[in-house]
């Protein structure tokens, strides 16, 4: 049985959308994809399923660009097919931003966002923990498109997020959200 139960072709961009089937253990599979030892063999594993399904699916001889690997609604990694490469979700729409303030520093910022400083640094290119007020930094996410059920309590216990950093990366000044609405969904990385 393929780790992927179903996919989406986008001809334009040459990008395969692989859904990860939902009766993979998601936590065992999100252990595993983010355990240190095992990364680089779980990206090769995805990429390797990823590769199997458009040699089956596509019709001989179609170039695919990129595979984007996602679970429900999540979208948990970009899989760049150039050779082999992999990169993780720490630019582009799936990177919130936050404006330093008065008494900011790197590692509040990064307590704030539940991550390491270092990962806060490497995503911004920053050399040393200089700050300055007014300053933007990218803060690496997941993409969550809100559903029925969800609430912003659900949706912070569900990624173990404060519903507050929440609020803070997407704007928010209620609690109230839209079906369909995507919120960016700071990344815990400690």
């Amino acid at each position: 049985m393929s780790i992927y139960y179903k996919y989406d072709w986008d001809g334009e961009n040459k990008a395969l959308t692989v859904y990860i089937n939902p009766t993979e253990a998601f936590y065992e599979f999100s252990v595993e994809y983010a355990s240190n030892h095992e990364k680089l063999s779980k990206r090769k594993n995805l990429l390797d399923s990823a590769r199997k399904l458009a040699s089956e699916v596509l019709p001989k001889g179609t170039v695919v660009n990129s595979y984007r690997v996602k679970f429900q609604q999540f979208l948990i990694a970009v899989l760049d097919e150039k050779n082999g490469a992999t990169r993780e979700l720490l630019e582009g729409p799936a990177c919130g931003n936050y404006k330093v303030k008065h008494n900011d520093t790197l590692r509040g910022i990064a307590a704030k966002f539940s991550m390491d400083e270092k990962t806060l640094r490497q995503v911004n290119n920053m050399q040393d923990d200089s700050l300055f007020i007014g300053m933007n930094l990218k803060v690496p996410c997941y993409l969550h498109t809100v559903v029925t059920s969800d609430s912003l309590l659900k949706i912070a216990q569900r990624y173990d997020i404060s519903r507050d950093s929440i609020r803070q990366l997407n704007k928010l000044e209620t609690d109230c959200l839209k079906i369909g609405q995507e919120l960016k969904i700071p990344k815990r990385l400690k």
